[in-house]
Order: C-alpha cells, then structure tokens, then sequence
C-alpha cells in the first residue's frame, strides 16, 4: 500500500479519494447503525448476568484500576486527541455555516457537541468489543493466539492468514493516520517554543527522539515502560486541562460545557442514526472507519492488562472511563478556541477555510494565546510525546503479541523494536510525501472488511458467554 502511494501521491490520492467517496456513501448506514447497536448490545451484556464473569487469563498480571485506566486512556487515545480538542469543530462550524438551515448560534452548538460525539461511548464501544471477544477467547482456551483467526477458532489456512492479514494491516494503517498528524504537530510546537524556523533537519529530529523513546518503552515491556509512561502522563493530562481552564476564559467553558453536555444528551439517537448529511459522510463515517481499523490493536493491548477484571468491569470501564476523559479534553480545549473566535482574536474557521496556515500551526496560536502561553506549551509538548509513546509502545507490543504462536508466550523484546521501527518508518515516508491524506483514506478503505469481522465477534461473545455460564 506504501509503494502504491508512494509511486505517484497525486494521482493516487485522487484514485482513493474517490473509492472513499463511494465506500463511505454506500456503507454510511452500515457504519452509523452498526455502531449504535453496538454500544447498545455491549451496555445490555454488561448490566446481565453475563456481565459477573471474571476473566482469567494464563501467565497475566493484574493491575489496579488506576493502572488498568491509566493504560486503557493512553493506548486508545495518543497524542491526537489534544490535536483534534483544538481544531475539530471548525471542519463542522465551517460546513453547517454554508447551511441556510443553521444560523450561527446552533452552528456553534452542533459544533462543540459533535466532537464530544466522535470520542464518546459509540466510539469506545467499537474499540471494546474485541477486547471482551478476546477475553473470553483466551479464558476458554488461554493458548490460542491474539488475532482475529485466534478468537475464532479459524484453522482453514486461507482464512487464517486473511484474517490475520486484516488484523495487521489495519494496525498498521490507523497507526499510520496519529503519526501523520502527531510529528509535525510536535515539530511545530518545539520550533515556536525555541523561537527556530520548522525544517527538514527538525523534522527528522523530532522522529527520531520519538521513536527512540517508544521503542525502547516497547522493548521493556508493559510492567516497565508503558506503565509508567501511562500513569506519568495522566497526571500531566489532567494537571495540563486544568491550568487551560483556571488560565483561560473559566466562566465561559464552564457554562458552554455544560450547554454542550446537555444538548449532547438530548441529541445522542440523532447524532447516531441520521444519515445523508456532509458531517455523518465525511465525518462520522471517518471516526467511526478509524476506531474500528484501531480497535484490533486497543482490543489486544487491554486484554493483555484486564485479567481478573469482570466483564462488567470491562465493558463500563472501556467505555465510561475513555469517553469522560476524552469529553474533559474536548470540551476545555473546543471551548478556549471558539472563545478565541467570537472575540475576534483567531477567526479559526476563516484560517482554515482559507489555508493561510496549517491546522498545528493553528493548535500551537491557540495554546500560546493563554495567560503564560508558552509555558503551556512546553506542557503541552512532553504530554504529545509521552501520548505518542504509550500509544506506539502499546501497538508494538500487540504486533508482536500477535506474531507469537500463543497468548501465554511472552512477546519477543526484538520483535517489540522491530515493530516499533516499522510503525515510524512507513507514515513517515508518507508525510513528507504528501501522502498523509492518501493514507487516511487508505484505513478507511481498510476498516470495510472489519465491519463483516464484527459481526462474527459478536458472536463468538454470545457463544462464549453462554458456554462459560453454563459450565
């Protein structure tokens, strides 16, 4: 996929835009209604009787809930989620401001609400399902291995390596979409931070300093590297928000938050189920596209750290912890850009519509425009870096997880490294191609055969809850 990009990014990008444009059309239902029912069935498993029981899984450590949270929140997020707290709202406010329907006060509203509703319980809930299906995979048969050809039980050879195929190549792909966006986010907050031009040379040093780091997380493994990673940068996240919210305009996040929280509640099953609009199409259809294309990778990483953890526990957990987390970021930092709107002080939307900068040059204008700007900034760039690492570290491990014979063996260290150099090299390559967007639409792409996978989750879950009850 990298060469097929790579030989021609222009025409390329044109040839997958299209196929995209087709796909998201043709399974926009598929995608919106499927999810919704999705969170419906996981939230049904986890208040039944199913839901009390325990997993337990061969040569699997336990960890706290703090740990398991702290963990769960890092892998499945990274350093994206502060980039897209910043900006995403523009992309709606700019397409519902076209709409004669929409004045401005409901394009601001829709607008603040509609990112909460890409990172909420919808989007956890595609990242859980393997994590449950994997988890009473492995405490019926703890020796089959951590791949979509494992919780199915796939011995047809064909299959199997489609499978697999399938579970590698679409790690591989949203992995792909977070470096993109993460480097030269960071590259540009360090240039502003030392006052230096953004270049080439930064550029690559940047990837470097990154990718040394996260690989020697991966090669040290979860006890060592991860999880220290993710519970320092929880801290930090919360400590970072929080100085946001106390620094910048208080009263006015606080009251647009709970605006936003309130009209997000009221307008769930609609954001869920409507259809044919330029935001479900180019949007939703993308998130959702992108957590199911991560979700392989989240679904192995958590499975690997939720032993002794009930499936209640599991499901709750996945889904509340990571869509409060994900609303806490969203609705401090969507709310100190729109205030930076409406006092005339950035127009985001025109920036953007009209390309006078780049979306992270605009995310570092909007930190740096707080009350000790650039000391939030320094922050800002050690929280990018260490949600990068977790976020790789956790993708490496689970590559290499997957390359072993069975779940109880332990994941080779040079595996881990060689997995988190692969992860760098082929995004990077892309980025500085031009191929970044080509690559999204790739996942994209990607994510199709995923939707018909989940279905055959689901129900190996129902299957194996049933037996394991009953024995």
């Amino acid at each position: 996929m990298s060469f097929f990009v790579l030989q021609d990014p222009v025409k390329t990008s044109s040839i997958l835009s299209e196929i995209y444009i087709n796909l998201s059309t043709r399974f926009e239902s598929v995608y919106l209604y499927g999810s919704f029912c999705l969170f419906l069935f996981l939230i049904f498993l986890a208040i039944s009787n199913y839901g009390s029981i325990t997993i337990n899984i061969k040569n699997k450590k336990e960890y706290s809930i703090t740990s398991w949270s702290s963990m769960l929140f890092a892998a499945g997020i990274g350093a994206t989620l502060l980039y897209w707290s910043t900006i995403e709202w523009i992309e709606y406010y700019n397409i519902l401001s076209l709409d004669d329907n929409y004045n401005r006060s409901d394009s601001l509203i829709y607008s603040r609400t509609y990112p909460v509703f890409h990172w909420g319980p919808t989007a956890w809930s595609i990242y859980c399902l393997p994590v449950v299906a994997f988890a009473l995979s492995l405490s019926k048969n703890s020796n089959s291995s951590l791949t979509f050809s494992g919780i199915l039980n796939i011995n047809n050879k064909f299959l199997k390596l489609l499978l697999d195929v399938i579970f590698i190549g679409s790690i591989i792909c949203a992995a792909g979409v977070g470096l993109g966006l993460s480097f030269p986010l960071i590259s540009s907050a360090i240039s502003t931070i030392f006052n230096i031009e953004r270049t080439f040379t930064s550029d690559i040093t940047t990837i470097v300093i990154c990718a040394s780091i996260f690989a020697t997380s991966a090669y040290f493994g979860i006890q060592k590297g991860i999880k220290r990673l993710s519970n320092l940068n929880i801290i930090l996240v919360i400590l970072f928000l929080l100085l946001v919210f106390f620094l910048g305009p208080t009263k006015y996040i606080f009251i647009n938050s709970i605006d936003t929280l309130l009209f997000y509640f009221g307008e769930y099953y609609n954001l869920s189920l409507t259809t044919g609009t330029n935001i479900s199409i180019d949007w939703t259809v993308f998130y959702w596209a992108w957590w199911f294309a991560l979700a392989p990778m989240v679904g192995t990483f958590l499975v690997n750290i939720s032993n002794g953890k009930t499936i209640r526990e599991i499901i709750l957990g996945t889904i509340f912890i990571g869509s409060m987390g994900c609303a806490f970021s969203m609705l401090i930092l969507t709310n100190v850009s729109i205030f930076l709107f409406e006092s005339d002080i950035i127009n985001a939307p025109s920036i953007i519509a009209n390309n006078i900068s780049s979306r992270e040059e605009l995310v570092i204008l909007t930190i740096t425009q707080l009350n000790y700007g650039k000391y939030l900034l320094i922050g800002f760039v050690i929280i990018l870096v260490i949600f990068l690492c977790t976020t790789y570290d956790s993708a490496s491990y689970v590559l290499a997880s997957a390359s072993m014979r069975e779940s109880s063996m332990e994941s080779s260290k040079s595996l881990r490294l060689l997995f988190a150099i692969l992860l760098v090299i082929q995004p990077t390559l892309l980025m500085y191609l031009n191929g970044v967007d080509s690559f999204k639409w790739i996942m994209v792409i990607c994510s199709i055969p995923l939707l018909f996978i989940y279905i055959l989750l689901v129900y190996s879950v129902l299957k194996n809850v049933h037996s394991i009850k009953k024995s």
